[in-house]
């Protein structure tokens, strides 16, 4: 049976034929997206109330007490007693100036358009399955069979650490930075327009989920040959200040405290991706003690 298969999709086809597979498979994705798009409108009340919705909990959500007790029992347990303590003062600090946030749309069309973009967004997310099924399917016939087997669980790692940096973001590192931008002139209002607030939020989540790819760049990179584990160890110094420097480009609040919520993850992630690039560059078991 399964050798049918393979001989199913070792047959030639012309051209014209994968421009047709094409052409179907881009239809499904297209009315996937759509799917979902139409299913987040109608859910818009959940998804973009003020009081209860997903998209406004970075508002809501009581993040930096998460953050100091986490330094607190990092205080307990004796790493870096003194930053944890500086770090606990200035969450505090920041926290008591902040003032309350007010939403306002500006124009006429602007809720809406928040709305349908945001939707399109959220769509693309529910049938972002059905979506990379269609885009894996078309490829795999193309794939040998080795590059079949180490792909598949490059694809998922990639999908898994996006993930954990998106949801990072959402859930940690926006509802921190917001008291913080909104202490910065305490005796100016916060009424922040509804589409800065999403692009803000946006962009903090994009940005999180892309820079937490650096493992799999790195295990990309030692993979193709560019470099290997060796040179990623030499120079982790550079890294250090590169990634300090990305990490302020990254995040619009040009506070230290939120760089570093994206500079320390960072730096971990740099030594897993020195392991990635050992595994994934085929170097000898020897040089996993450096």
């Amino acid at each position: 049976m399964g050798e049918a298969v393979s001989v199913v999709h070792d047959v030639p086809k012309t051209f014209l034929d994968h421009l047709g597979e094409l052409r179907g498979r881009i239809v499904i994705s297209a009315l996937a997206i759509l799917a979902g798009t139409v299913a987040s409108f109608f859910l818009r009340q959940r998804l973009f109330d003020l009081s209860n919705g997903l998209f406004t909990l970075p508002l809501r959500i009581g993040s930096t007490d998460i953050i100091i007790t986490l330094l607190s029992f990092f205080s307990r347990i004796g790493i870096g007693d003194s930053m944890t303590e500086l770090f606990q003062l200035y969450l505090r600090s920041r926290a008591s100036e902040a003032s309350a946030i007010t939403l306002f749309a500006a124009t006429p069309m602007e809720k809406f358009m928040v709305v349908f973009k945001a939707s399109f967004i959220v769509g693309i997310i529910i049938s972002a399955p059905i979506v990379l099924y269609q885009a894996w399917a078309f490829v795999l016939p193309a794939l040998k069979h080795g590059e079949r087997k180490y792909l598949m669980p490059l694809f998922f790692i990639t999908l898994f650490f996006f993930f954990i940096g998106a949801t990072f973001a959402f859930f940690i590192v926006t509802p921190i930075s917001i008291p913080i931008l909104a202490g910065f002139l305490p005796s100016i209002q916060n009424q922040w327009r509804i589409e800065s607030y999403f692009s803000f939020v946006a962009w903090f989540v994009l940005a999180f989920g892309v820079a937490f790819e650096l493992p799999v760049v790195m295990g990309f990179i030692a993979r193709i040959g560019i470099l290997d584990a060796k040179f990623f160890r030499k120079k982790r110094k550079i890294a250090i200040v590169v990634v300090f420097i990305i990490s302020a480009i990254l995040t619009p609040t040009q506070d230290p405290f939120t760089m570093s919520l994206m500079a320390i993850p960072l730096l971990f992630l740099y030594e897993v991706g020195i392991r990635f690039s050992l595994m994934f560059g085929r170097q000898t078991a020897t040089e996993l003690s450096g």
